[in-house]
Protein backbone atom coordinates (compact mmCIF):
# COMPACT_ATOMS: atom_id res chain seq x y z
CA UNK A 1 0.00 0.00 0.00
CA UNK A 2 1.81 3.06 -1.20
CA UNK A 3 1.17 5.49 1.83
CA UNK A 4 4.14 8.45 2.45
CA UNK A 5 5.97 8.39 -0.70
CA UNK A 6 6.18 9.80 -4.03
CA UNK A 7 3.13 11.93 -4.24
CA UNK A 8 4.23 15.00 -4.89
CA UNK A 9 3.49 17.65 -7.79
CA UNK A 10 6.09 19.71 -9.50
CA UNK A 11 5.33 23.39 -8.66
CA UNK A 12 4.81 25.87 -10.89
CA UNK A 13 6.27 28.67 -8.79
CA UNK A 14 9.07 31.34 -8.99
CA UNK A 15 11.91 30.02 -9.83
CA UNK A 16 11.42 26.97 -12.06
CA UNK A 17 13.01 25.96 -15.27
CA UNK A 18 11.48 24.03 -18.06
CA UNK A 19 13.90 21.82 -19.29
CA UNK A 20 16.01 23.24 -21.98
CA UNK A 21 18.19 21.44 -23.80
CA UNK A 22 16.53 17.95 -25.90
CA UNK A 23 13.43 16.17 -25.76
CA UNK A 24 11.92 16.13 -22.08
CA UNK A 25 12.80 12.63 -20.92
CA UNK A 26 15.23 11.74 -23.49
CA UNK A 27 18.34 11.58 -21.11
CA UNK A 28 20.69 13.70 -23.77
CA UNK A 29 24.23 14.22 -22.51
CA UNK A 30 24.49 18.06 -21.42
CA UNK A 31 21.22 18.65 -20.46
CA UNK A 32 21.75 21.06 -17.97
CA UNK A 33 20.48 19.56 -14.75
CA UNK A 34 23.19 17.10 -14.73
CA UNK A 35 26.40 18.95 -15.58
CA UNK A 36 28.94 20.58 -13.45
CA UNK A 37 30.18 19.58 -10.15
CA UNK A 38 28.47 18.58 -7.06
CA UNK A 39 28.01 22.50 -5.28
CA UNK A 40 30.41 23.88 -8.23
CA UNK A 41 28.32 27.07 -9.52
CA UNK A 42 27.96 28.51 -13.24
CA UNK A 43 30.18 31.33 -13.75
CA UNK A 44 28.45 34.52 -13.98
CA UNK A 45 25.19 33.03 -11.83
CA UNK A 46 26.55 33.82 -8.01
CA UNK A 47 23.60 36.55 -7.30
CA UNK A 48 21.74 34.02 -8.77
CA UNK A 49 22.48 30.97 -6.83
CA UNK A 50 21.91 31.76 -3.42
CA UNK A 51 18.27 32.65 -5.03
CA UNK A 52 17.57 29.47 -6.12
CA UNK A 53 18.60 27.63 -3.01
CA UNK A 54 15.95 29.98 -0.99
CA UNK A 55 13.45 29.21 -4.12
CA UNK A 56 14.13 25.34 -3.24
CA UNK A 57 13.91 25.51 0.55
CA UNK A 58 10.80 27.00 0.46
CA UNK A 59 9.27 24.66 -1.63
CA UNK A 60 10.35 21.35 -0.52
CA UNK A 61 8.76 23.20 2.87
CA UNK A 62 5.69 24.18 0.91
CA UNK A 63 5.31 20.50 -0.51
CA UNK A 64 5.81 19.25 3.36
CA UNK A 65 2.67 20.70 4.04
CA UNK A 66 1.12 19.36 1.74
CA UNK A 67 2.20 16.47 1.90
CA UNK A 68 1.17 16.55 5.71
CA UNK A 69 -2.25 18.06 4.82
CA UNK A 70 -2.41 14.68 2.00
CA UNK A 71 -1.89 12.20 4.62
CA UNK A 72 -3.93 13.52 6.95
CA UNK A 73 -7.19 13.57 4.57
CA UNK A 74 -5.53 9.67 3.37
CA UNK A 75 -5.28 8.38 7.10
CA UNK A 76 -9.19 10.10 7.84
CA UNK A 77 -10.49 7.88 5.09
CA UNK A 78 -8.89 4.97 5.79
CA UNK A 79 -10.04 5.50 9.63
CA UNK A 80 -6.58 5.55 11.13
CA UNK A 81 -4.06 7.67 12.58
CA UNK A 82 -0.89 8.99 10.95
CA UNK A 83 1.46 6.95 12.71
CA UNK A 84 -0.16 3.83 12.13
CA UNK A 85 -0.35 5.34 8.25
CA UNK A 86 3.46 5.22 8.43
CA UNK A 87 3.57 2.11 9.62
CA UNK A 88 1.34 0.73 6.67
CA UNK A 89 3.71 2.91 4.51
CA UNK A 90 7.14 1.22 5.93
CA UNK A 91 5.81 -2.12 5.23
CA UNK A 92 4.93 -1.06 1.79
CA UNK A 93 8.21 -0.03 1.38
CA UNK A 94 10.48 -2.39 3.09
CA UNK A 95 8.36 -5.60 2.86
CA UNK A 96 7.67 -7.81 5.75
CA UNK A 97 9.26 -6.49 9.27
CA UNK A 98 9.21 -7.49 12.89
CA UNK A 99 7.73 -5.50 15.70
CA UNK A 100 11.43 -4.59 16.55
CA UNK A 101 12.27 -3.70 13.69
CA UNK A 102 9.10 -1.69 13.27
CA UNK A 103 10.20 0.04 16.36
CA UNK A 104 13.70 1.35 15.37
CA UNK A 105 12.40 2.47 11.90
CA UNK A 106 9.32 4.75 13.11
CA UNK A 107 11.14 5.88 16.96
CA UNK A 108 8.76 3.99 18.71
CA UNK A 109 9.37 1.56 22.13
CA UNK A 110 8.12 -1.77 21.15
CA UNK A 111 5.23 -1.02 23.62
CA UNK A 112 4.22 1.26 21.47
CA UNK A 113 4.24 -0.37 18.33
CA UNK A 114 2.57 -3.52 19.58
CA UNK A 115 -0.40 -1.70 20.69
CA UNK A 116 -0.01 0.05 17.13
CA UNK A 117 0.04 -3.80 15.09
CA UNK A 118 -3.17 -4.54 17.82
CA UNK A 119 -5.30 -1.91 16.18
CA UNK A 120 -4.08 -2.14 12.81
CA UNK A 121 -5.07 -5.97 12.48
CA UNK A 122 -8.42 -5.35 14.26
CA UNK A 123 -9.40 -2.96 11.45
CA UNK A 124 -7.91 -5.61 9.16
CA UNK A 125 -4.95 -3.56 7.19
CA UNK A 126 -2.13 -6.16 8.51
CA UNK A 127 -1.47 -9.85 9.75
CA UNK A 128 0.44 -11.16 11.84
CA UNK A 129 2.26 -14.41 10.28
CA UNK A 130 5.58 -17.00 11.62
CA UNK A 131 8.47 -16.77 9.99
CA UNK A 132 8.92 -19.57 7.42
CA UNK A 133 12.71 -20.19 8.53
CA UNK A 134 12.33 -19.12 12.02
CA UNK A 135 9.34 -19.58 13.70
CA UNK A 136 10.02 -18.14 16.98
CA UNK A 137 9.71 -14.85 14.95
CA UNK A 138 6.70 -13.19 14.34
CA UNK A 139 6.38 -10.82 10.85
CA UNK A 140 4.18 -7.98 10.04
CA UNK A 141 2.73 -7.56 7.00
CA UNK A 142 0.12 -5.34 4.98
CA UNK A 143 -3.19 -7.67 4.32
CA UNK A 144 -4.95 -7.59 1.01
CA UNK A 145 -7.71 -4.52 2.65
CA UNK A 146 -4.58 -2.37 2.85
CA UNK A 147 -3.86 -3.16 -0.91
CA UNK A 148 -7.52 -2.62 -1.91
CA UNK A 149 -8.27 0.64 -0.22
CA UNK A 150 -4.66 1.71 -0.70
CA UNK A 151 -5.35 1.24 -4.34
CA UNK A 152 -8.52 3.46 -4.53
CA UNK A 153 -6.48 6.38 -2.78
CA UNK A 154 -3.03 5.96 -5.22
CA UNK A 155 -4.12 4.79 -8.53
CA UNK A 156 -4.28 8.04 -10.34
CA UNK A 157 -1.15 8.57 -8.91
CA UNK A 158 0.50 5.98 -11.26
CA UNK A 159 -1.37 7.23 -14.30
CA UNK A 160 -0.39 11.10 -13.82
CA UNK A 161 3.47 10.94 -12.68
CA UNK A 162 3.96 9.54 -16.42
CA UNK A 163 3.41 12.42 -17.95
CA UNK A 164 4.78 14.70 -15.09
CA UNK A 165 8.13 12.69 -15.33
CA UNK A 166 7.75 13.13 -19.15
CA UNK A 167 9.20 16.56 -18.66
CA UNK A 168 12.49 15.76 -17.33
CA UNK A 169 15.65 14.21 -18.96
CA UNK A 170 17.11 11.59 -17.17
CA UNK A 171 19.55 13.75 -16.13
CA UNK A 172 17.66 15.97 -14.38
CA UNK A 173 15.62 13.04 -12.98
CA UNK A 174 18.61 11.71 -11.42
CA UNK A 175 19.50 15.01 -9.80
CA UNK A 176 16.36 15.14 -8.27
CA UNK A 177 16.82 11.85 -7.14
CA UNK A 178 20.38 12.62 -5.50
CA UNK A 179 18.55 15.55 -4.19
CA UNK A 180 15.94 13.86 -2.45
CA UNK A 181 18.55 11.26 -1.22
CA UNK A 182 20.76 13.61 0.33
CA UNK A 183 17.48 15.27 2.10
CA UNK A 184 16.29 11.50 3.75
CA UNK A 185 20.21 11.32 5.04
CA UNK A 186 20.32 14.68 6.41
CA UNK A 187 16.44 14.32 8.27
CA UNK A 188 18.25 11.30 9.62
CA UNK A 189 20.94 12.81 11.06
CA UNK A 190 18.76 15.69 12.73
CA UNK A 191 16.06 13.42 14.14
CA UNK A 192 18.79 11.74 15.63
CA UNK A 193 20.34 14.83 16.90
CA UNK A 194 16.98 16.38 18.08
CA UNK A 195 15.68 12.51 20.12
CA UNK A 196 19.52 12.61 21.67
CA UNK A 197 18.83 16.46 23.03
CA UNK A 198 15.15 15.11 24.43
CA UNK A 199 17.07 12.55 26.31
CA UNK A 200 19.28 15.00 28.31
CA UNK A 201 18.35 15.41 31.39
CA UNK A 202 17.01 18.39 32.57
CA UNK A 203 16.25 19.91 29.24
Amino acid sequence: MSTERGEGQPSDGPGERQPSDGQPGDGQPGDGAGEGQPGEGQSGEGGRRPELIAQTTAEVRAQQIAYDRFHDAVASYLGINRTDLRCLDILDLAGRQTAGELAAAMGLSTGAVTAMLDRLEKTGYVRRLRDPGDRRRVLVEPAELARERGWEVYQPFEEQTVPMFSRFTNDQLAVVRDFLRIGNDFYDVQTARIEELARRPGR
